[in-house]
């Protein structure tokens, strides 16, 4: 029986040299540096989608709430304070950094930033819009007078 020997090479070697590490660490860096903005708008965009969404909830919640308790509801939004809520929903808020401009009926107005959207016993409204804007971003939720169906959309 003969044993078997394996004969390594004197000037062979493993792993990586110093130049090879740095470059690696550069593009590391480099790629960091260009996807840090990229996140940062994503985190906008969730955050307007989110406040949109909740006061889309809220606007439907409120009509809902008119049709089966056969009464007049009106959800009301504070564009200074940030707030919004009704009979059906309470008051909650959205980020402060989201600018509010509120379009709506006069009737539904109780104070000089504070409007809001009507909801009558057979699902019609009082209509209007809301637009949510941040980071240069902006959201519409339009409220159709005739249905009260709540949207968004570029224009209402």
């Amino acid at each position: 029986m003969s044993a078997l020997t394996t004969h390594w090479p004197e000037e062979t070697s493993a792993g990586f040299t110093l130049v090879e590490m740095l470059a690696v660490l550069v593009i590391l860096a480099l790629a960091a540096t260009a996807a840090v903005p990229l996140l940062s708008r994503g985190a906008v965009a969730v955050s307007l989608d989110a406040a949109t969404g909740e006061i889309a909830s809220a606007l439907r919640a409120t009509r809902a709430a008119a049709i089966v308790q056969n009464r007049m509801m009106t959800l009301s939004v504070d564009v200074d304070r940030r707030t919004f809520g009704s009979d059906a929903v309470k008051l909650r808020s959205f980020a402060p950094d989201i600018q509010a401009k509120l379009t709506y009926a006069a009737a539904t107005q109780s104070g000089p930033a504070v409007g809001g959207f009507r909801f009558f016993p057979d699902g019609s409204s009082t209509g209007g819009d809301l637009s949510l804007g941040l980071g240069g971003r902006e959201v519409r939720l339009c409220v159709e007078w005739l249905t009260g169906t709540v949207r968004t959309a570029a224009a209402c």
